[in-house]
């Protein structure tokens, strides 16, 4: 049986597209827990790259924090305290985002 691929989505981003891919991930801190998604993108190829670049921060969306039912629409965390990081996902793109009836 062949398995269809579909190539990655493009996402324009101050004027110039790029492929679109995102991790979700859970990122424990020394005084939290933060479960969310984060925005690779193609120029970093792998999440390690995005840890390890100059930005002081990590942005992530749709993150929930201590296992709490409340989703914070995003957060920025500072690098210097993040202690570990996990790939839960990786995705080519976001879910799309469901109706509301």
């Amino acid at each position: 049986m062949a398995t269809l691929t579909q190539p990655p989505t493009k996402t324009m981003v101050f004027g110039q597209a790029i492929r679109a891919r995102w991790a979700t991930v859970r990122v424990e801190t020394e005084g939290a827990t933060y479960v969310g998604r984060l925005f690779v993108p193609d120029s970093k190829r792998r999440l390690s790259d995005v840890l390890c670049d100059d930005r002081p921060f990590l942005n992530m969306t749709e993150v929930t924090i201590n296992d709490s039912h409340q989703v914070e629409p995003f957060v920025a965390l500072n690098k210097q305290y993040i202690r570990t990081v996990r790939i839960i996902s990786e995705d080519v793109e976001p879910a799309a985002p469901k109706a509301v009836r």
